[in-house]
């Protein structure tokens, strides 16, 4: 949340989404309103008009700037409802775990090791928001891959599972702040245990978890980050990514209606790093909800 509101209050958001013209026009419709409310008590209450350096006129006056502003202030949260369809995609500035009641759709390796991958990853993060111990995380993780089709490779002169790109399990989250989530193999590793680039893996493991969703999984609110841009290390940009999952999930969601809400996640951190647009982000939903899957 402290991340959130820094965002809100960032220089960049404001320079990105604040409209002059907006606010003009929002403070000349608040003051229009107050005034005429003024006019109207004045009026049937038979008081005397008021000069402009009364004190209360100025009361007036700041009063339409104050809310002016919170009229024109950044949207971090975008909603677009597909053409026909009684779905909604949502584009946030957030932490992803923080959305109470969503399933979260997390990208992992072949490996489904998370000991070399870096803390602010979402899989680490999500064993240790919502799992008291590692124990707990890797006894359902264990117990989903199990009958999962494996290979055994070798990492550090010792063996270990490699499972194919697509693969997806789902974990239950042991509290009520999110339902689960579904793991997705989205990224080959090399010989050090870095991921190998590429779009190809990332489209498939896509493809994957909306079929695996569509097919085994419940209809429940489902939120995902922008994925392939951290360790991934695909040499795309972000709306591109962001076109692979948008686009992705109406070639599935035409089929089957599987969800009835996605939310794509954009960390504040990344957000500010990155200097998003949510204007052009929403305008590319738009587009994309009304002619998609069309396309």
């Amino acid at each position: 949340m402290i991340k959130k509101i820094k965002v809100f209050f960032s220089s960049h958001v404001w320079k990105v989404t604040f409209s002059f013209k907006g606010f003009v026009i929002k403070w000349l419709s608040v003051f229009s309103v107050i005034w005429m409310f003024i006019n109207f008590v004045d009026h049937y209450m038979k008081k005397a008009k008021l000069p402009m350096w009364d004190i209360s006129v100025w009361y007036v006056l700041i009063a339409g700037i104050i809310i002016a502003i919170w009229l024109s202030r950044p949207r971090l949260t975008r909603t677009v409802r597909l053409k026909d369809k009684d779905i909604t995609i949502t584009i946030k500035v957030d932490d992803m775990f923080r959305q109470k009641g969503s399933v979260a759709i997390i990208p992992t390796n072949v490996w489904f090791k998370l000991d070399h991958v870096p803390e602010a990853s979402s899989q680490v993060q999500y064993k240790k928001k919502f799992f008291s111990n590692e124990a707990e995380f890797n006894s359902q993780l264990e117990s989903q891959l199990i009958d999962k089709q494996h290979v055994m490779s070798m990492f550090n002169n010792q063996p270990i599972k490699e499972f194919p790109i697509g693969t997806v399990i789902r974990i239950e989250t042991p509290t009520k702040k999110m339902k689960a989530a579904y793991m997705v193999v989205t990224a080959k590793l090399n010989s050090h245990g870095r991921g190998i680039p590429s779009h190809d893996d990332l489209k498939q493991g896509l493809a994957f978890v909306w079929e695996y969703i569509s097919t085994s999984g419940a209809r429940e609110p489902l939120v995902i980050p922008i994925m392939g841009s951290g360790r991934h290390r695909i040499n795309v940009n972000r709306f591109e990514l962001m076109h692979d999952i948008v686009e992705s999930f109406l070639q599935a969601i035409h089929h089957n209606k599987f969800t009835e809400e996605l939310t794509l996640v954009i960390h504040p951190d990344s957000f500010l790093r990155h200097e998003y647009s949510l204007d052009d982000m929403e305008e590319y939903l738009r587009y994309m909800c009304k002619f998609g899957s069309m396309v």
